[in-house]
């Protein structure tokens, strides 16, 4: 005899639902808040499904806004952006101005962490006008800690150090414990990277506030009882230690941060640990262990996918193999490193391109359009996000007041500009002891572009080729379009056999670049010229000198076949 059927649930009230739906985003909260991200990251996903069973809005939005924040504290970073576009469609309209400053910070991260500096710089601008207008410290500290962190992925740690400071004092002023944790521990991280290009003196006094601010992020981490603060705090003050000397102190910390992060799903830090025992070994010269240390996070990184610590990796391998004479394994791990650099253009393009088709799909998703419509309101967006791009960059170089010394259409400084700074850095790189290169680089054929695709073709070319030399150097050095397709670049600290390692680099990133996505059939290609002027003070050549040296570079270049770098050491020009 069959059971008798059992009567369906009673359904419940809406209120219940609502007061369910509010108890897991606040367990969602109370998780992150302990850095317990893998179960935060699953209570926001039941609470995403409970707001969208129920239509609630407002409750998706905020459950996204979780949701996407545990994700990139387990790493999972393209997902993390993802539901971040979603929360950021859900709050557009909302009067609080609180959790859209808290996705588009989240957004800042999960930008910097695919490489794409330019989408988190926008997220930025808007956090800080977001807040500023909110007028609350607490929002405006996250906003300018955010921003920070754009300066020092751009390489320039420096303009980042004052916003960090005013962070600080205003979590100080509200005593904001978790905007005051951050600002400290970010500050102590810039201060580590930022004292490497410090004199030894200055370089000390730097690593020693490094160390001071991370002790007391520390504190603050431990009684949060949040373990993910705790494993970043160990191990800034590993590597600040380790950059003193002071190994012992390292160590602990090292294995602090290896006890915090087993089993709770931190696989960047745990990578990290290895790394940092990597970076350790080679500070007290025992080559053997370090790279030891460094397969091993390789193997770890390959796994996780992550690609900053897999070029981190080759690039200490090359290193330790390079110092212990194996140059065998050495060009092994260069070469991996050249791939990898190539490999993150592509991925980065790839990601970009994802977050927008994404954004496209979210504003359309109501929408029940034909398909030609849809590609063409596609087009409009991607053109949109151009220009949208170009005024950011315009609005930037008003603020640093360099408008008049910039180039139009690639955004690089121009030749005004590069006229008056070539000199100065001669000069300084000369009172300095350290060497200068330049080189000048030029697009070949490129009269052919503009007669078989159109000026506008041309126009984009240019303007990728300078996306391509800005990705390729440092933010210290000086990159400037001559005129027509030729460019300048200044590598200031720089040995030649590393300027030619640059300069190569630059010319397989044109070579390889996707072109036919701009025109069909289109191939660009360049020549360079690259020269050095010694920093023993024994030079004598002033900056036009330098500049028609390195013109008659380019010029044994093209004549050699072009596509290809030549300098003083290939031969008589």
């Amino acid at each position: 005899m069959s059971p008798p059927p059992t009567a369906p649930p009673p359904a419940r009230s809406r209120s219940a639902v609502l007061r369910e739906l509010q108890a897991l985003l606040d367990e969602a909260h109370r998780l992150r808040l302990a850095g317990d991200h893998l179960r935060g990251a699953e209570t926001a996903r039941q609470a995403l499904a409970l707001a969208e069973e129920t239509g609630h809005r407002s409750s998706q939005a905020l459950a996204l806004a979780s949701l996407s924040l545990n994700e990139m504290r387990l790493g999972e970073t393209e997902a993390a952006a993802s539901h971040g576009q979603r929360a950021l469609v859900l709050l557009r309209k909302r009067r609080d101005a609180a959790p859209r400053i808290q996705v588009l910070c989240t957004m800042v991260m999960a930008c910097l962490d695919m490489g794409l500096a330019a989408d988190a710089l926008a997220y930025a601008a808007e956090a800080i006008e977001l807040a500023r207008a909110a007028g609350d410290p607490s929002l405006m500290s996250w906003a300018l800690n955010r921003t920070a962190l754009v300066h020092e992925a751009l390489g320039d740690p420096a303009r980042g150090l004052p916003l960090l400071e005013e962070a600080l004092a205003l979590a100080r002023g509200i005593d904001g414990r978790e905007e005051m944790f951050s600002a400290l521990n970010n500050l102590c991280s810039n201060l580590i990277g930022s004292s490497r290009q410090l004199p030894a003196e200055d370089r000390h006094a730097a690593l020693e506030r490094a160390l001071a601010l991370g002790a007391e992020a520390l504190v603050l981490a431990r009684e949060s009882g949040n373990g993910h603060r705790e494993a970043i705090c160990e191990s800034n003050l590993s590597t600040a230690n380790v950059e003193l000397g002071r190994y012992h102190e390292a160590l602990h910390h090292i294995a602090r941060q290896e006890a915090i992060s087993a089993g709770r799903g931190y696989r960047s830090i745990s990578v990290g640990a290895l790394s940092d025992r990597a970076a350790l070994e080679r500070h007290r010269g025992n080559l053997e262990a370090s790279i030891a240390f460094h397969r091993q996070a390789l193997a770890a990184a390959d796994e996780t996918d992550d690609h900053a610590r897999l070029l981190e990796m080759h690039r200490g391998l090359y290193e330790c193999h390079k110092l212990r004479g194996e140059f065998e394994p050495a060009i092994r791990h260069l070469e991996s490193l050249r791939l990898l650099e190539r490999e993150q253009l592509t991925q980065q393009a790839g990601r970009q391109a994802r977050l927008l088709l994404n954004r496209v799909e979210l504003q359309h998703a109501q929408s029940a359009v034909e398909r030609a419509r849809l590609d063409a309101q596609v087009q409009r967006l991607r053109a949109a996000a151009l220009e949208s791009e170009n005024a950011r960059l315009a609005v930037r170089a008003d603020e640093l007041g360099r408008s008049a010394l910039e180039d139009q259409l690639t955004g690089l400084a121009n030749r005004r500009l590069a006229d008056s700074e070539l000199p100065a850095r001669l000069v300084q790189a000369r009172a300095q002891g350290r060497p200068l290169c330049i080189a000048l680089a030029d697009l070949d054929h490129f009269k052919r572009v503009n007669d078989r695709h159109g000026h506008a073709i041309g126009d984009e070319v240019l303007r990728s080729v300078a996306r391509l030399f800005m990705a390729n150097t440092r933010a210290t050095d000086l990159v400037a379009r001559m005129g027509g397709e030729e460019f300048l670049i200044v590598l200031v600290g720089t040995p030649l056999a590393a300027a030619h390692d640059i300069c190569e680099r630059i010319r397989l990133a044109v070579a390889g670049h996707a072109w036919g996505r701009i025109a069909d059939k289109l191939k660009v290609t360049i020549s360079i010229g690259l020269t050095e002027s010694s920093g023993d003070g024994a030079g004598t050549l002033d900056a036009g000198a330098l500049l028609s040296q390195a013109d008659a570079l380019l010029y044994a270049a093209k004549h050699a076949g072009r596509n290809r770098v030549s300098t003083a050491v290939d031969g008589p020009a």
